[in-house]
């Protein structure tokens, strides 16, 4: 399988875009075995976390993850856009501090989450 993984945060952040796509790849190669698929992961703030909850799911709270899945298809170029996920950042490392557990420990966790949602989206609350 090949995958490849775009990320954007605030330049701010102390983050390392390189590890994120590691993990994230690693998480995507887990799932799925074949094809060539990508995937977006974004890191927002509370505020724009809360926004996103609000208006694409009507709950008015600060999320940990958020998953907009698209459509599956593969494009014409090969490609299956497989989604996007959003992290919240300020609560991964709040949850980090709190469980006493390394950044990218965490990180994984909800992206695997995230990466569950996208591939398999009406499983996912059930």
């Amino acid at each position: 399988m090949k995958s490849r993984v775009f990320v954007k945060k605030d330049p701010r952040w102390s983050l390392s875009v390189k590890e994120v796509r590691k993990i994230a790849k690693k998480l995507l190669s887990e799932f799925l075995s074949s094809g060539r698929i990508e995937l977006s992961v974004l890191f927002v703030g509370k505020r724009k976390a809360k926004k996103l909850n609000q208006n694409y799911r009507k709950m008015d709270y600060v999320p940990q993850v958020l998953a907009f899945p698209q459509d599956g298809e593969e494009m014409a170029d090969g490609w299956k856009r497989l989604g996007d996920v959003v992290i919240c950042l300020p609560l991964l490392r709040e949850e980090a501090i709190v469980e006493n557990r390394f950044l990218m420990e965490v990180l994984e966790n909800w992206l695997r989450h995230g990466i569950k949602n996208l591939i398999y989206p009406k499983k996912a609350n059930k």
